[in-house]
């Protein structure tokens, strides 16, 4: 054969697709061996007693590429040797050469298992003794996602569990492929942890969860399985998660363009305070068997809190909401410089006096945010005897008219009042009022018939704004108190929870 290439072996048959075509020529050459040796040792060669030396590659093209079919090696010309193929939408016959790189990855990812199979069948030509000998296989794969688009790639795991079903074949893959992980049942999905985050002598190598419920719980709570095994910090941010085919900007994708850092954790959406509480404990219950040393941290939107508020595992931003960091005249001035011409806005102090006008004009609502965050629900429940429901009702209505009286709201409004106020004496208002109101009434004021979305321009503002110092500070220690080191400075350290709001404080 006359194909330009040294001997495949073990260092370089995944870099040269030239292998494959030589791979498939010496099953041809050794394929006809195994005939001349059956005629010299009977002296008479049977078709109907050949077995198909090919039908495993046609079952593979069948299975995982059903557009081809394996037609026959031709060795006519040994200057020009061809693999070739039926590709069933024409009627003609190509080359291997001349097929796509996908098609090739996924005939020489199993190149070395057909090999296997087609030794048994070349075996069966020359005695049993041969065949008892050959045995079960294990077929190891990295990365066989490469090359392969989601759907192929769930027809591959198909395949080798059909395969696996009816041969004594095992596969172990390694993958990064998301599609893969999330194709995968409880029974074939294992976790290759750090060494850092593996308890003492614990196996590197873990199950992912013990059965199907218990799989289904750690997909709907982490959000997909890559959210797990990517072991990374977790960090619940407050907010909604991004909807397919909305425009609204999502909380969790701010932070992405705020910092590269944040490529670093795993982010994810748990909406309110309690609920983002709740689903961190959740989360690090799960995350016990798995992975003890990982922790889930909540970073919560300040609101209207004027005290450092504390609690175990919970962060709060520095600002009233994450938004409330893009809200800087620069950084909306450049965020909106494609449609500038569009808008009345010359200078970035034009676009100060709009958002200052927009805090004035917000003072009413922040007040009432304050109020309404200031009286805490009350939650009535019927105890028994249940036929003293109605008095029940009464003295429950009656402790809470008498709580919560004209001179307690009067109060609570004058506070509320005097704490707005002290924010623009303080010009603390871009920090701290109502973030997400502030940028809807700047767009829909200014941008609504621009042409750019919402979305694209709470986005470039996250994008514009960091750069600035506070956005900065706020990253460097957020990640410091996560126990995070920047990628230039070293690799990331186990995240202490517990601690996190202290050293935010910090």
């Amino acid at each position: 054969m006359n194909i330009p290439s040294r001997e495949r072996d073990a260092w370089n048959f995944d870099e040269a697709q030239s292998f494959l075509k030589y791979s498939l020529c010496q099953i041809e050459i050794d394929r006809q061996a195994a005939i001349a040796d059956r005629f010299d040792t009977t002296g008479a060669v049977l078709k109907a007693d050949m077995p198909d030396v090919w039908a495993p590659l046609r079952e593979l093209t069948h299975n995982l590429l059903p557009h081809l079919q394996f037609h026959r090696i031709d060795l006519t010309n040994r200057d020009q040797i061809k693999c070739l193929w039926h590709v069933h939408s024409k009627d003609v016959l190509v080359d291997i050469d001349d097929l796509s790189s996908g098609e090739k990855a996924i005939i020489q990812m199993f190149v070395p298992l057909i090999e296997h199979q087609v030794n048994r069948h070349l075996a069966s030509m020359r005695g049993a003794g041969e065949v008892a000998a050959l045995g079960p296989v294990a077929v190891l794969m990295d990365e066989p996602e490469l090359h392969l688009h989601p759907n192929l790639q769930a027809k591959v795991l198909d395949y080798i569990r059909a395969l696996s079903l009816r041969e004594s074949v095992q596969f172990i893959l390694a993958t990064h492929s998301p599609s893969m992980v999330e194709q995968a049942v409880n029974e074939e999905l294992y976790l290759l942890r750090p060494a850092e985050l593996t308890a003492g002598d614990a196996n590197q190598l873990v199950r992912i969860a013990s059965d199907e419920e218990r799989l289904a719980t750690l997909r709907a709570v982490f959000g997909s399985t890559s959210n797990v095994t990517a072991l990374r910090t977790i960090l619940v941010v407050e907010g909604r998660a991004a909807d397919k085919g909305s425009r609204r900007p999502a909380d969790g994708r701010i932070y992405g363009f705020l910092s590269d850092q944040f490529g670093q954790l795993t982010v994810l959406s748990g909406g309110g305070k309690s609920e983002c509480q709740t689903l961190i404990r959740t989360l690090n219950e799960l995350l016990v068997p798995i992975a003890p040393n990982l922790k889930a941290v909540a970073l919560l939107d300040r609101d209207t809190l004027q005290d450092e508020p504390t609690g175990p595992g919970v962060m709060y931003l520095p600002v009233s909401m994450v938004e409330n960091l893009l809200i800087d005249p620069d950084v909306v001035f450049k965020a909106i410089a494609t449609v500038l011409h569009k808008t009345s806005f010359q200078t970035p102090e034009d676009v100060a006096r709009a958002i200052d006008t927009i805090l004035d004009e917000l003072f009413d609502h922040e007040v009432s945010r304050r109020v309404k965050a200031a009286v805490s629900s009350r939650t009535f429940r019927i105890h028994d005897p249940v036929t003293e429901a109605r008095r029940q009702v009464e003295e429950f209505a009656e402790s809470i008219l008498g709580e919560l009286s004209q001179q307690y709201f009067e109060g609570v409004a004058r506070e509320a009042t005097e704490n707005a106020g002290a924010l623009k004496s303080a010009v603390r208002r871009r920090e701290l009022y109502d973030g997400k109101k502030i940028i809807d009434e700047f767009f829909k004021r200014h941008l609504h018939d621009s042409g750019m979305s919402k979305e694209i321009f709470v986005y470039l503002c996250a994008k514009e704004a960091s750069s600035r110092h506070s956005v900065s500070k706020f990253v460097q220690v957020l990640f410091g108190a996560l126990g995070i080191l920047p990628p230039q400075s070293g690799a990331a350290e186990p995240p202490v929870a517990g601690d996190a709001h202290k050293a935010a404080r910090a």
